[in-house]
């Protein structure tokens, strides 16, 4: 199996270690390139460490958006899939590599699988062309790998069949975390972590406000906000003239971030825009509590209402605050959230993931035999 994703990541890191080790399939992962320049992240986080499995890293052309992912024209594809010479190709989302892979894969009749984190709130944020793009390929596909229930909803308003798609959820270092499960943590006020760029998406100006509408003292709770990016300035000042009790720790490297974890109570991801939300599944991995926005695509697979999270509408402050609210001044719901999230991850081990891969490519490619 090929697998073509944008860059290295440390959260995807165990999902192909785990498909390599298992033997079913043999991955063979194709790089885009080895950064995204314009993503608001350090060159340093697109290192991944070198594994079980054969790896190359492409050049790519990439034009800069904003708090986004770039897009990417990656050079020399059809070539690194010539030297493959896979069974089957899996690739990322609907882009310019999607559209070449398929093109190499119908010549050859090699089958096409397409991993997406895309839910129906992404909808609003693209193109009508983007939009028509997807609705095309998206029939062409001989396969699906989704990063949430949500995923699966979004295909079927495609006119894509359940019996095509598989759940994979996103991955994470779940493992590492897992172990922290039960951990004394140091003594202080309650802390409610939010790990992420610095971004509009992210909604941290929200958060922020919902923290000093909470109306929580300093010796109740502290906001920890760990990440880096273009609005730290402003979220730095905005934290100053509302008064929250908050740290900025700035950027994190990938094997840093246990450490926070540990520290936290709770772990909140109140974005606007976010396809899945890997912190999401993260704290849960740790045993934390979540506030989590509807409008992620973990909402309703590692981050469930009533179970292990409250989740919250991120445009609404007054909700956000609510929830807050709840989260640090009632103990009771805060320890059965942190159980519930213990009970999820138990739930969902990343032997799942990889085998809802490994039932997407064997499918597809017996279906091309």
């Amino acid at each position: 199996m090929a697998i073509l994703p944008p860059v290295p990541v440390p959260y995807r890191e165990p999902l192909f270690q785990t498909l390599a080790a298992r033997g079913r399939i043999a991955p063979r992962v194709i790089y885009l390139s080895g950064a995204q320049p314009g993503w608001d992240q350090r060159p340093e986080w697109f290192a991944a460490e070198r594994g079980r499995y054969p790896r190359e890293v492409l050049g790519a052309w990439q034009r800069r958006r904003p708090g986004r992912t770039p897009l990417m024209l990656a050079r020399g594809l059809s070539a690194a899939l010539g030297r493959a010479q896979p069974s089957c190709v899996v690739s990322w989302e609907y882009g310019p590599a999607t559209w070449r892979a398929l093109a190499w894969s119908r010549r050859r009749g090699v089958p096409l699988v397409i991993f997406s984190e895309l839910t129906p709130w992404s909808d609003p944020e693209l193109s009508p062309l983007q939009r028509r793009i997807h609705g095309l390929v998206a029939p062409r596909a001989d396969g699906f790998i989704v990063a949430s229930l949500q995923g699966v909803e979004r295909l079927e308003r495609l006119g894509v069949s359940r019996a095509r798609v598989e759940v994979g959820l996103q991955s994470a270092d779940v493992a590492r975390l897992v172990a922290l499960q039960g951990r004394p943590r140091a003594p202080g006020p309650l802390r409610v972590l939010s790990i992420g760029r610095l971004v509009p998406d992210k909604n941290h100006a929200a958060l922020l406000e919902a923290f000093a509408a909470a109306g929580l003292g300093a010796h109740e709770a502290e906001l920890v906000v760990c990440g880096s990016g273009p609005l730290e300035a402003d979220l730095r000042a905005r934290a100053e003239r509302v008064r929250v009790p908050v740290r900025f720790t700035g950027y994190a490297a990938p094997s840093e971030l246990t450490d926070a974890y540990a520290e936290a109570d709770v772990v909140a991801l109140v974005s606007t825009y976010e396809p899945f939300g890997v912190t999401m599944r993260e704290g849960a991995a740790a045993g934390r509590a979540l506030l989590c926005s509807q409008r992620a695509g973990a909402a309703g697979d590692v981050a469930v209402e009533g179970e292990n999270a409250l989740i919250v509408d991120p445009a609404s402050v007054p909700a956000m605050s609510a929830a807050l609210r709840r989260l640090v001044r009632e103990p009771e719901l805060r320890r059965r959230l942190a159980a519930g999230s213990r009970a999820l991850t138990a739930r969902h081990p990343p032997e799942a993931d990889a085998a809802a891969w490994e039932r997407a490519v064997l499918r597809a490619t017996k279906e091309a035999a």
